[in-house]
């Protein structure tokens, strides 16, 4: 009995080691199958920035735009009053000349109603500049940080490569010395499962926390050499 114990747990903490080993590919695997998309999410991050500097920068120029059609209004106003002037000249009553004055008058006041919302849109433009500038200062710095993240994910990714082929060497040779019918079942048990193998802790099933029945924890004690499988989850217990 104490050999066929000692098999046992000698089968027990081959199996540990070999699913130490598991989580671990598990755990790259899944980090090597991240990659692509962190990769993505380096990108998007870019794409944001340079779609926020493509806004500002449309804003900018409808505010440019603003401000030169109040140029050509302005000019237009002023080309205007210039003619009147000159037509002032060849009136030849007092009441001409005043009505042409009068529209001078009401025209040079809308000019300088226009230039007052010109200026306003001018502290717009002033402003819309700044966000370019902002925006531009933050993708300029956004780009030398997905460069060098994108950098990190190329060197971490060579790295898995390296560990992955590793440690499934190491796993390869500590299998060998794992009892074949042992092995086969925690095999099946860990590609379903976060673990094939579970301690018992205090009655309960380390996998999924369920108390087990009083002869379902004696018969895992017993070292028998039979595999014991909780029956709520199916993983093997010690």
């Amino acid at each position: 009995m104490n050999i066929i114990g000692e098999l046992e747990v000698n089968v027990i903490e081959s199996l540990l080691v070999v699913q130490k080993h598991d989580c671990s590919i598990r755990e790259l695997e899944k980090e090597l199958r991240d990659v692509p998309k962190r990769k993505k999410d380096e990108q998007q991050r870019l794409k944001e920035h340079k779609e926020a500097l493509a806004k500002a920068e449309e804003g900018l120029k409808a505010k440019l735009a603003e401000t030169k059609k109040f140029e050509i209004e302005s000019d237009s106003r002023k080309e205007k009053i210039s003619k009147l002037k000159t037509q002032q000249l060849e009136v030849k009553t007092n009441k001409e000349y005043s009505t042409i004055q009068s529209e001078i008058k009401t025209i040079q006041d809308s000019i300088s109603k226009l230039e007052d919302e010109q200026l306003l849109v001018m502290e717009e433009v002033e402003k819309a500049r700044a966000e370019v500038q902002q925006k531009q200062n933050a993708l300029s710095e956004e780009e030398k940080a997905v460069l060098q993240d994108v950098g990190f994910l190329a060197q971490r990714l060579s790295a898995i490569g390296q560990e992955l082929a590793k440690i499934k060497e190491i796993r390869t040779a500590e299998a060998k010395g794992v009892d074949s019918k042992w092995l086969a079942q925690y095999d099946r048990i860990f590609s379903r499962k976060d673990k094939g193998l579970v301690q018992i802790e205090e009655g309960v099933c380390g996998g999924c926390h369920m108390a087990l029945p009083p002869a379902v924890i004696h018969r895992a004690k017993r070292m028998d050499n039979n595999m014991v499988i909780c029956d709520f989850c199916g993983r093997l217990l010690y």
